[in-house]
Order: C-alpha cells, then structure tokens, then sequence
C-alpha cells in the first residue's frame, strides 16, 4: 500500500456489506456455446466495485483527483459509510474544500452521531467559511470529547482549528469558545495558542495571564508564554516567568529543565547550576542534568569538578563521546595537550568525531606543532571531502586560536585557490587579514562577499567595525553598521559595533546605550571590555570595574581586558 493509502487510513476496502457475488457457480448447469444469450447488464453493485477498484488504482498511482472523482461517485450512491469517510478525508487532504464538505455531510448522514465524521465536518464547514455552522459542531464535539477530560474538548477543537487555512479566523472562532467560558483555563490557553500561530504575541499573552491566574500549575500556558516573550526580545520577564512557573510545579522536570537551560542563556550560570543540581537529586539517573553541570563546571573553569562530572558519566557507561570530548576540552583549556589528545581520540562517535579531530588539530597548532597540525587537516580533508571547506575553516581557527595569524592566513589563501569565491572562506581570510594588518585585503574580501550577497549582515559588520577601529573613517563604518543592524537588530556583535562607532563619533550616551544592550544578550570578553572602557570614559568607574572583573573571572586570557588593564592600571 503506497503512501497516499496509508495517509487515508485504510487498506483494500472491501465494499457493500454485503460482500460482492461470484460471478461463475459452479454447480450451475452450462450452456451450449452456440446459445444465443441476452446481453449482460453490468448490476448497480458492480457498478460500485468498479468504481472503488478503479479509485483504489488511481491513489497507488498517486493520481489522486481521478482517485477523488471515483470515491466520490461511490460515496454519493452507496450506504457504506467508510467509503464516505475515505472520500472526504482524501478531499481535505487534497484541500478540495466543496467536495469535502459534501462528502462530510454524506458520511455523517450515513453515520449520525460518529465523533470522527462531525469532527471532519467541522473542519470541512470551516474550510468553506461557514463559521456559524462550524461552531456548532465544534461545541459538539467539545462536549463530547469533554466527558473523558475537560482539557481534552478545548484541545480538540483547537487541534481542528489549526488546521483551517485562514489563522486569524481559527483564533476568532476559539475565542467564542473562550468568551463562552471565561473561567475555564483549557479555553483561555487555547485560545492563546491559537493567537501565537496567527502571529498575535499580545493578545496570546493577556488570554495566557488569565489562564495561569485560573490554574498556576498549567505547564503548557508556562511554557508557550516563555516562547513568546523570548521571541519578543523579553528574556527577562520569560526567565521571571519560568522561576514563578517552578515555584508553582516543582516536580515537573520539563518545566525545571527549560528554566535552567534559560538562566544559561541569560548567563547566570550559578542559578543554572542550582536548577540542575535539583533535577539530579530528583533523579540520580538523569545523565542529561549531570552532563549540563559538567558543562556549566568547565564553563566557569572549576575544571576539577568538571572531570568528576563527565567521569561520572563514563562510570555509568551513558553519553560517551561527549563525555570523552568534554573532558579533551578540559585538558585543553588546562593546558594539558598530552591528554587532551587522549581523550580525543576516544571519540568515535560518528556525530562527534569529526569535531573532535578538528580539535586534535588545534592542540597540535597550540602545542606549536604547526607542521604536524597541516598535515592533520590535510589527512581530514582526503578523509571527508565533502568537509573540505570546513575543515579549512577548522584549520584556520586552530592557527587563529594558537595566535598563529599568518599561518591561518595563509591557510585560508590556499583555501581558496580550490574554493574560489566561497563567502565563508573570504569572510575567514578577511579576519584573518585583519590579525596581521593587511587591511586591504579585508576590505576587497568583504567587498566581494556584499557584491555576491548586499544584505550580508556579518560581512557589513565586519566592514563596518573594522573601518570604526582601525581608521578614522567612522561615517562611512556607521553606514555599513546601519545597514547590518537592520539585518541582524538583536546580534550582539552589530550591537557592539553600534556603540563602538558611536563611541569614536563622541556620542557617549549613546555607545553605552548599544553596548548595554549588547552585554545583556552575550557578555562575551570584547563586548565587555568596550562596554567597560567607555564607562570608564565617561566617569561610571565603579560600574567599568565591576564588568570588567567579572569579565576577566571568565576568561583571564582575553587579550580585549589584557589591553585595558595596561592602558588604565587596572
């Protein structure tokens, strides 16, 4: 049975209830071959069988409007109900509005009272545009799907009204439901959801403080209303949320588990680490939470506790080849290259693998074995060829990371001599330019990335912050800067570019303004060391400090708060 079947619900249908005659009997006497006989008169009954035969041919062939057509001549002239039912689902799977809707009329003529036939009718009804008609069948199968659960005939018929066409008007009708019942929580959270696929965030998010208000432990109305405020750039009031949520349902370890992955997020790692530690001590077996505190532990360099961690989890023989990477990591950034790459090569994960050669190839370049890390990539490179471009990318990076500048830069030349013109190799080689002053072949790289792609939102920040931190041509840097925020307005790094520029155009004020906003969606190590310096600047001394600290905590080799430390005393 092909797919178009199987989507139906059905295999061969057998037709008529009361089956389909033989045509030869066997006991019957035979007649002389030389008798001259009537002519055959096809019967209504084989009729039908030919037409659901001829159907059933049509939907293997996947030429389902001839399929359509014959289903629905045999619906229209035979009692079976499930010849009825098969034509009106195929009619709404092939959004064959009209149709459907006769032939959801048919199959609840023919089977009165079926919740499966008013439901399709529902829709059908909906898909026609008949709301008044439509609401009532919903109500009906609310109250009929509400007698196993009361959360269940609001999930229903919102599950119908998703599927209609016209959003804003699905939302409509769930609000009659929700105006009807305004106490009900199950009403208001569907509503809400129904508003958030029609892409109205704040009347989803009034509908969803109504129904937490009726119900606090409403997980779903949590979690839906989290997703909405993140996706309105309010990550402050989802992380609130999510800690009220908690509060209110302790034990459910979804809710829990988004909440700790949200104040990661929002960079409170302690909190973070907090809401991990509980879901573990729920359950000691949760290999998922004791993986996130090795993580969170390596992140804020308790490297020791981190081992203990990701060793755990080898003990209990789960997540091997993150735990073996993990812990390669940790060495790493120890100093330990020996071991790193030991644990390395332990991953053969297929997932894992290649990142985590392309990680014995940056300890091999840390380590000052340049030569032998070329190789390494170039030995990856015959390996995977379809990575071949990231693998140059890769190897880049390890140079980069092992402050080997014009070893990337030259790596990303010969890049492109055999990827001419990739825009992810002339942007690589564009930074890379920029570590070893040759800004001219930044500025004809970017160039030709915007030539290929104008809106390149990355490639017009580059350009842009380069020109404000390297040159006096702070006009023409804002232009390009402009023009990337309008692409990427909630990127961290154009955000940090934005006030980096305003900075040199002397607009103080304002710089701190970008660079606020920039912290707050990534505190990395440069967006902190700009946001500390201008601070600094302009008098807020205490405040430049304390970011710069808590920065420098983090990442103590930054060489963004080296540089500021030598330049103020700090």
């Amino acid at each position: 049975m092909n797919k178009f079947l199987k989507a139906l619900g059905f295999g061969s249908l057998v037709l008529l209830s009361g089956g389909c005659a033989t045509v030869v009997d066997a006991q019957a006497p035979t007649e002389p071959e030389f008798m001259i006989r009537p002519p055959l008169q096809p019967s209504p009954r084989a009729n039908l069988l030919y037409q659901v035969l001829a159907a059933e041919l049509a939907g293997k062939r996947d030429q389902l409007d001839v399929a359509l057509s014959h289903y629905r001549q045999v619906a229209m002239l035979s009692d079976d109900p499930r010849v009825a039912e098969r034509a009106a689902v195929l009619a709404l799977l092939m959004k064959e509005n009209a149709a459907a809707l006769e032939l959801a009329q048919r199959w609840n003529a023919l089977a009165p009272g079926n919740e499966q036939a008013e439901q399709t009718l529902a829709l059908a009804l909906l898909r026609n545009g008949q709301l008044e008609e439509a609401a009532g069948y919903l109500e009906t199968v609310r109250r009929v799907a509400s007698k196993k659960d009361q959360q269940q005939g609001y999930a229903t018929v919102a599950s119908l009204l998703g599927q209609a066409d016209n959003k804003e008007l699905a939302m409509q009708v769930m609000g009659q439901f929700r105006d009807r019942n305004p106490r009900s929580a199950f009403a208001q959270y569907y509503y809400a959801m129904l508003a958030a696929a029609a892409e109205q965030r704040e009347p989803a998010l009034a509908s969803l403080k109504l129904a937490l208000a009726r119900d606090p432990k409403l997980v779903p109305a949590h979690l839906l209303r989290t997703r909405l405020l993140l996706e309105g750039g309010d990550k402050a009031g989802a992380v609130a949320g999510l800690a009220k949520a908690v509060a209110a349902v302790p034990r459910d370890r979804n809710l829990r588990m988004s909440y700790a992955r949200l104040l990661i997020d929002a960079d409170q790692l302690d909190k973070a680490r907090r809401e991990f530690s509980i879901l573990l001590n729920q359950d000691p077996k949760d290999t998922d939470s004791l993986y996130a505190l090795g993580l969170l532990a390596a992140e804020t360099r308790q490297f020791d506790l981190a081992e203990t961690y990701f060793l755990d989890l080898i003990k209990r023989k789960t997540r091997l080849a993150d735990a073996y990477f993990e812990l390669g990591r940790v060495e790493e950034q120890r100093g330990d290259y020996a071991k790193a790459r030991e644990w390395y090569e332990r991953v053969k994960d297929e997932e894992r693998f290649l990142a985590a050669q392309m990680r014995m190839g940056v300890v091999l370049a840390k380590a000052g074995d340049v030569a032998a890390a070329g190789q390494h990539f170039d030995t990856l490179r015959r390996n995977h060829p379809q990575s071949g471009i990231t693998l140059y990318l890769a190897e880049a990076e390890a140079l980069r990371e092992a402050e080997r500048y014009q070893d990337a830069f030259n790596s990303l030349n010969q890049a492109l001599t055999v990827h001419p013109n990739d825009k992810d190799l002339l942007y690589a080689r564009a930074l890379a330019a920029e570590k070893i002053d040759r800004l001219e072949i930044l500025e004809r790289d970017l160039r030709a990335i915007l030539a290929i792609d104008p809106k390149n939102g990355q490639a017009l920040n580059a350009l842009g912050y380069t020109l404000a931190d390297r040159t006096d041509r702070y006009q023409e840097a804002l232009g390009y800067i402009e023009q990337a925020l309008a692409q990427l307005p909630e990127d961290a790094s154009v955000l940090d570019s934005m006030g980096w520029v305003q900075y040199r155009l002397g607009n103080r004020d304002k710089a701190i303004e970008y660079l606020r906003h920039a912290y707050q969606v990534n505190a990395d190590a440069e967006i902190a060391a700009h946001l500390s310096e201008v601070l600094w600047v302009n008098g807020q001394r205490d405040e430049a400090k304390k970011i710069w600290k808590k920065a420098l905590a983090r990442e103590p080799n930054s060489a963004h708060l080296r540089k500021l430390r030598e330049r103020f005393g700090w």
